[in-house]
């Protein structure tokens, strides 16, 4: 199973003087159970890139695959291809409409011809994973809610349709701390409980380098960096730069102490496994006194 571009080419307004390619001769393979974050700067192609994965929009060239289908043709296997990738856009809490909770999220399995149990039973399921209580909330307005809640709702509607990959841009754009953690939390327990693929576009270089076990640079509507995060912010870091990009702020910080003489492992992407290795390094420095 597999997510497969193949020469993509995706130009907006083509034909006008608005005219603008987005993304340019794209060829990438997403496989089953991937965790996969895409950074750029403003502008580089990350939307239209994650767009294009459940055919919300089609390329002006090439061809975009879900398992083998063709996401472009009218066909009932093209339809079942693009349920199977599930889209959260930035503030999805803007797509809420329903009276209630439960309605919202049991629109999309309304949609799929589902029995009234079936619904019932992925709307708790959706709700359960995203931290919201079923019977606590089911008969609330979605629009009484926090924004963080709002934004657990919208993306509970998603994972009521138990798409097989689940896309989202900046799915925590607007949260604080606490909201962006819950959100995160919520995601990775999903990835890691379901073995659902995973892929998140982000401007914070500290969650992709924490969460993705795959990073995708975009530069100028094309992919010009792929690989771990220890390689995208260790090894990669002057084509990152040219990307305009930074690396995240604990791998800043690493460089400062590591440039400082202290003996550190700058690649790693955890403040736990940060906070492990600079006590190892003062310890050691300590016993070599």
């Amino acid at each position: 199973m597999s997510i497969i571009f193949n020469n993509v080419t995706y130009t907006y307004m083509p034909g006008t003087p608005y005219q603008r390619t987005a993304i340019r001769n794209i060829n990438l393979t997403i496989n089953q159970g991937e965790f996969i974050g895409i950074i750029g700067h403003t502008g580089s192609g990350k939307s239209t890139l994650v767009q294009h994965m459940n055919g919300l929009i089609t390329p002006t060239t090439g061809q975009v695959t879900v398992d083998d289908v063709d996401l472009t043709t009218k066909s009932p296997a093209a339809r079942g291809a693009r349920r199977r990738v599930g889209m959260v856009f930035q503030y999805p809490e803007h797509q809420l409409f329903e009276e209630t909770i439960y309605e919202d999220i049991a629109f999309g399995p309304k949609n799929l011809g589902l029995t009234a149990d079936e619904i019932e039973s992925r709307v708790r399921r959706a709700m359960d994973f995203v931290g919201l209580d079923f019977e606590r909330f089911k008969d609330r307005s979605p629009f009484n809610l926090s924004g963080g809640q709002m934004r657990r709702v919208a993306i509970a509607g998603v994972i009521a349709l138990e798409p097989d990959y689940l896309a989202l841009d900046e799915p925590a754009a607007g949260l604080d701390p606490r909201g962006r953690d819950e959100i995160f939390g919520q995601i990775v327990k999903l990835h890691q409980t379901t073995g659902i693929t995973v892929i998140l576009v982000s401007h914070n270089m500290e969650d992709v380098a924490r969460l993705a076990t795959r990073v995708l640079v975009m530069n100028g509507g094309q992919i010009s960096l792929d690989g771990t995060p220890q390689e995208i912010f260790g090894s990669g870091r002057d084509q990152l730069k040219n990307a305009g990009v930074d690396v995240p702020p604990l791998t800043a910080l690493m460089d400062k102490l590591q440039a400082k003489g202290l003996a550190i492992d700058n690649t790693v992407m955890t403040a736990e496994a940060a906070a492990k290795n600079i006590f190892q390094a003062v310890r050691g420095r300590k016993n070599a006194h």
